[in-house]
């Protein structure tokens, strides 16, 4: 992989944009992400009466299999890629037409939800691309109800630096640091998973509980 092609695929990442973006990145992240999906819905651990916010949905796989499996009563997604909005905006659109669904064009340092408005709250893969990660956390505490549950899911540091990529537009973080930024950002009860498969390596789910 060229060094132009690198820098070029790390944009797509952190922001899928044009037909790139709609119809490999979306599709290339949906296989990629799976096991860190699955450790994400687990940690989440949904219930009837929960509202749901992913933050940088992708593709839309990890809502659309909650809304499917009706593994709570409301799913929100909010993205800073236009294209993925409309997208999973389709993808999703009768959920959302019969009111269990809202998917927004919003940033993870403004989200356009209101204070206290969810119960439980995730991420997965965009730690990396936050330009200030504590007020990114402020703001996820301040839509997640006081006990409500946030988890935020990424690569473990020691794999992500293998691949040469990772210099474009990355920031990599140790585990220690996400749990301490949590603390920091008013969460407690801080816990975390592993998971490792061919596709990601190592990775961390780190959860956290709104005080």
């Amino acid at each position: 992989m060229t060094t132009v092609f690198q820098a070029f695929f790390s944009r797509q990442l952190a922001k899928p944009s044009g037909l790139f973006g709609r119809l490999l990145t979306a599709r290339w992240l949906e296989k990629a992400n799976a096991g860190m999906n699955s450790l994400t819905l687990d940690a989440l651990a949904l219930k009837p009466g929960d509202r749901l916010l992913e933050l940088g949905f992708g593709s839309g796989y990890l809502l659309e299999k909650v809304l499917a499996n009706r593994l709570c009563d409301f799913a929100a997604g909010a993205d800073i890629s236009p294209e993925m909005v409309r997208h999973v905006g389709a993808r999703l659109r009768p959920y959302v037409e019969a009111g269990k669904a809202q998917i927004r064009d919003g940033d993870i340092e403004a989200i356009p939800f209101a204070d206290g408005e969810f119960t439980k709250l995730c991420s997965v893969n965009t730690l990396y691309f936050w330009k200030d990660p504590q007020r990114a956390l402020a703001e996820c505490r301040r839509v997640l109800a006081v006990g409500g549950r946030l988890a935020l899911c990424f690569n473990a540091k020691s794999e992500l630096a293998k691949w040469p990529g990772h210099v474009h537009g990355f920031t990599l973080y140790e585990l220690a640091d996400v749990e301490a930024m949590l603390a920091a950002a008013g969460f407690c009860r801080i816990e975390t998973a592993n998971g490792d498969d061919p596709e990601q390596g190592l990775f961390h789910c780190v959860t956290g509980i709104a005080q």
